[in-house]
């Protein structure tokens, strides 16, 4: 009996030091495991405060929220490489500019935001922004008045963006349909607040252009705003009849509240005055406030062949999906058939997050200060859903598009469109008592030409490029005319079949010279635009319009390869030092459990301590390989070894796999591994010298003008290689691709990560063809041609096999739960060995025996 005991003593002491190594490998097996969660989950992201201010009591200011809800989900379900997420905080202004002001306060002080946006009057934009100014923290603001001169607000209020354009393209698209009707004298109608200017400004604006066509303004109907509604009808029923009998009876409304268009349409209708010869023209706001504010049946009967004018929406697969999810929310909240489009301050809503989103994404994750984001914002550059998104003193750029409407049923009918640059090219049918169908009768120009020269558009492009896989002089045999081919012009000419169905007449002229001269050459107007690998870059941005990039570019620099020579201890390869560790101290824990629960019974585990424990390591390491010739008795340790056979399975194929993997494929290295190295050892270093390339290597990387070669021909790169006049050769990355077509063995690729704005088409200033070539190219990229046009001129084999990669190793990260399961199905058994073996103890000292288990039937188990 006290040989027994002793023998258990000794057993509990190692059973807590086995114990003290399943923790200690458990702690092993979870830091990585959790640290691969942790990674992977969104709310491991830091959050990034953006604060919302609008009038929540308006239809409007809701459809803004559910736009910003949408975008933030799509902005936070995106690619996984952002390491923020975007977290909204709402506040409701009322349409009050004192809340306005205490809302920002309590969201930048107590939330910590760090953006704003909302802000729907330019009242509440600026006084919103005296206070951000202080803390520098960006301010969105979607108003419209045009107050302020742009100068004096990039002064006042450098933090203020304005997801806005100016109003006066649509004062110049109204006064282009008065003069297609030969409208001489229109009358006005416009709902004002108390002290309201700005439609003192517009109607100054619009004098002046109506002026220009021979036009004036006959009459002005200068609404009281609809804060009283019955005071406010018997005021609008009194005004109304001032517009009966007009002898010519065009009316434009420049200013409509969502309130006082219930009132407007039904006195109107009453009236007759949308009978008859009469012709309405609705500038933006007010017509959207007319669809979303009545029902529409009155819609319908009343308004219907009425003309509104809109800001035009790229109409793309990304537009589409917003439309449709942005349909169903508003159909579940409201109930309501809603089929129109939701105004463009809507869809600005869902562009201002995106765009937020792309300027944190760009800033590394712990340098998201203010200075850092102002800049960021400024340098915005994105074809949203709304259109180009590029700001210039605080404001949108680029002049859109409008849209000509007419309401037919509940829903609008898409007439034509007006360009800044072109206008309406055909006039419109001057019957007015078919002015339903007028404006649909018509074309318009092609897009980018003037309505007085239709002529085609000249292009100019690079006659001699570093690589004739972008662009290059190919002569037709049948007719002798030369004309240029490569995956430049495939783009082109992808992206002209997308966007513009009829065509677009242009003229191909080659350019003998540098890319500069060729961005020039656009700038003075030579050429109407130029096609070709021209890069876009920050000082030729400041006098052209670039396109969204169609390839991304950043600094790639190539270097000869050299093989692995030492392989010497490849064998340990296949597994990384943690992965080694942990499986050395799976298996001494599985030997420890194997022998504290045969030694008591198995003669094969008896014999001195060493003898045991030697012949415990020797039966668990062989199971690795063979079949051990020792025997095992309890059936706790049957379970123990099968799931240890499992696991050593496992462990078998994966390293096998891994070390044929290894020692099959021929493994290089480069001879150079940074751009520092080369700049430090004075290396000689190759570039084209008709790349900014060259410039940007003495200018910004500090490489000596006497160790850069200038390299023109591309077919002599290896040479020069070969015969070690250059030690490395800067490259963009596209032309990288097309090296390694070239040279497929032999080279590797190094860089640090210095980037630029990729691959552009280049338009003047101002044009609006940019605009729609972006939406072009980023349709190409969504349905993927972009990709197939890459590989067809650029095949990806070989270029997949000349970047650096550190050899793939199995780490623990992917056997861990293995590793758990074995540990913990090893640790229970020897729990209720140890149970059983207490029980044994326990009916031996009570001379108990009756119905229980002998001692033979304990040891079995």
């Amino acid at each position: 009996m006290g040989f027994l005991r002793i023998s258990l003593s000794r057993s509990a002491r190692l059973v807590l030091s086995i114990l003290k190594l399943f923790l200690l490998l458990s702690l092993l097996l979870l830091v990585p495991s959790y640290s691969g969660a942790a990674a992977g989950a969104v709310d491991e992201r830091d959050a990034f405060g953006v604060g919302v201010i609008l009038d929540l009591d308006s239809r409007l200011g809701d459809q803004m929220r559910m736009a910003i809800e949408i975008a933030c989900r799509d902005a936070n379900t995106m690619s996984s490489s952002g390491s923020h997420y975007i977290k909204p905080h709402y506040m409701n202004s009322h349409g009050k500019p004192l809340r306005a002001i205490s809302a920002a306060e309590m969201l930048i002080k107590r939330k910590n935001v760090k953006v704003i946006i909302g802000l729907e009057t330019w009242e509440e934009a600026t006084l919103v922004a005296e206070i951000a100014n202080q803390s520098q923290v960006p301010v969105f603001s979607f108003a419209r008045e045009r107050i302020t001169p742009t100068l004096m607000a990039e002064t006042l209020w450098p933090s203020l963006f304005r997801m806005s354009t100016d109003e006066s393209d649509q004062i110049k698209c109204i006064v282009d349909i008065v003069s297609s009707y030969n409208g001489q004298r229109v009358s006005i109608i416009y709902e004002a607040e108390a002290y309201d200017t700005t439609y003192s400004k517009l109607l100054n604006s619009l004098s002046d252009e109506l002026g220009k066509i021979g036009s004036t303004v006959e009459d002005q109907l200068i609404l009281q705003a609809f804060s009283s509604p019955t005071g406010a009808e018997v005021s609008l029923e009194e005004k109304l009849m001032k517009l009966k009998g007009k002898a010519s009876p065009i009316f434009i409304v420049l200013g409509l509240s969502s309130q006082g268009s219930t009132h407007f349409l039904k006195e109107a209708k009453e009236m007759g005055l949308f009978y008859g010869d009469s012709l309405w023209i609705f500038a933006e706001k007010p017509f959207a406030n007319l669809l979303t504010s009545v029902e529409h049946s009155g819609i319908s009967s009343t308004v219907e062949g009425s003309i509104g004018v809109i800001t035009y929406r790229p109409k793309n697969q990304a537009y589409g999906e917003f439309i449709s999810e942005f349909l169903n929310i508003f159909h579940h909240k409201y109930g309501e058939n809603f089929n129109f489009e939701p105004e463009i301050d809507v869809v600005r809503a869902y562009d201002c997050i995106t765009t937020i989103k792309n300027a944190v994404d760009a800033v590394p994750r712990h340098d998201t200060m203010p200075e850092s984001l102002l800049d960021r914002i400024s340098r915005t550059r994105l074809v949203g859903l709304s259109g180009a998104i590029r700001f210039e003193k605080g404001q949108l750029a680029l002049r859109p598009k409008l849209q000509l409407v007419s309401v037919d049923g509940n829903k609008y009918r898409e007439l034509k469109l007006w360009s800044p640059n072109s206008g309406v090219s055909r006039s419109f049918v001057a019957k007015q008592h078919s002015r339903r169908n007028a404006i649909s009768d018509t074309l318009m120009t092609q897009e980018g030409q003037t309505s007085s020269e239709n002529r085609p558009l000249v292009i100019g492009v690079p006659a001699e490029t570093p690589f004739d896989k972008f662009v290059k002089v190919e002569v037709d045999s049948s007719t002798g005319e030369k004309r240029p081919v490569g995956f430049c012009i495939d783009v082109f000419d992808k992206a002209v079949s997308l966007h513009f169905p009829d065509g677009l007449k242009h003229s191909f002229k080659f350019h003998w010279g540098t890319y500069d001269d060729l961005v020039n050459k656009v700038r003075d107007q030579t050429y109407d635009a130029a096609v070709g690998d021209i890069t876009i870059l920050a000082n030729r941005s400041l006098y052209v319009e670039f396109t969204q990039p169609f390839m991304g570019s950043d600094l790639t620099v190539i270097v000869p390869a050299k093989p692995v020579i030492d392989r010497a201890s490849i064998f340990i390869m296949p597994f990384t030092p943690r992965m080694w560790a942990a499986s050395g101290g799976i298996l001494i824990y599985t030997m420890l459990v194997v022998w504290f629960l045969e030694h008591p019974t198995n003669p094969e585990f008896r014999g001195p301590r060493t003898k045991q424990l030697s012949t415990a390591l020797w039966f668990t390491f062989s199971s690795l390989f063979f079949a051990h010739k020792e025997k095992v008795h309890r059936n706790f340790t049957r379970i123990v070894v099968v799931i240890w056979f499992f696991v050593a399975l496992i462990l078998t194929q994966s390293y096998t796999a891994s070390l044929t993997s290894m020692l099959t494929l021929q493994k290089v290295k480069p001879t150079v591994t940074t751009i520092d190295q080369l700049r430090i050892s004075k290396a000689k270093v190759g570039c084209n010298p008709d790349s900014f390339i060259c410039n940007y290597l003495n200018s910004q990387l500090n490489f000596s003008k006497e160790n850069i070669v200038h390299i023109r021909n591309t077919s002599s790169y290896g040479d020069q290689f070969r015969s070690g006049n250059i030690s490395g050769l800067f490259l963009e990355y596209p032309y990288a691709r097309a090296f390694f077509t070239q040279y497929c063995d032999g080279y590797l690729t190094i860089g640090d990560g210095y980037r630029f704005g990729g691959f552009g088409f280049v338009f003047p200033k101002g044009s609006q063809l940019a605009a729609n070539f972006s939406e072009a190219i980023l349709e190409l990229s969504e349905s993927g041609e972009m990709k197939r046009l890459e590989n067809k001129w650029f095949p990806p084999e070989c270029m997949m096999r000349n970047f650096t990669d550190e050899t793939p190793r199995l780490g623990l990260n992917s056997f861990w739960a293995l590793y758990a399961f074995t540990i913990g199905t090893s640790t229970a058994c020897l729990l209720l060995a140890c149970l059983c073996t207490r029980r044994n103890r326990q009916d031996h000292e009570h001379g108990s025996t009756g119905d229980d288990m002998s001692a033979t039937e304990m040891s079995i188990l």
